[in-house]
């Protein structure tokens, strides 16, 4: 359960773009420079600013918001999963005490039917 908690917690803040929770950063973005062929993914070097470009899997702003907005209103019934609602912070755009099973009712459930329409295509 811990395993499938911890993989639940790396796909939902890379996704989402929490800050400091995520594996995409700079270090990630000079690896790739260094063993992928994937320019698009490059550092940018503009004089002495370092320009980090977006993944394709990375949701936007708006998106995020309106995924916090619906995991608020969200409600299951009784006994299925914790109120996952409490555990969500619109001003911060996190998500604070996931449970190993609120997290399983994630992984099975939730991300199939939120994220088919909002990433791309090839993902």
């Amino acid at each position: 359960m811990h395993i499938e908690k911890n993989m639940f917690k790396n796909i939902f803040n890379t996704v989402m773009n929490v800050k400091g929770k995520t594996n995409d950063n700079i270090k990630a973005k000079m690896d790739i420079a260094l063993f992928c062929n994937r320019k698009n993914m490059e550092l940018v070097f503009y004089g002495s600013q370092i320009v980090k470009p977006r993944a394709s899997f990375v949701l936007e702003k708006n998106t995020q918001l309106l995924v916090y907005q619906c995991l608020k209103s969200l409600c299951f019934s009784d006994g299925y999963a914790s109120d996952i609602s409490r555990l969500v912070n619109l001003k911060e755009y996190k998500l604070y005490g996931m449970k190993s099973h609120d997290c399983h009712v994630f992984i099975q459930i939730l991300i199939p039917l939120a994220y088919c329409d909002l990433l791309p295509k090839g993902i």
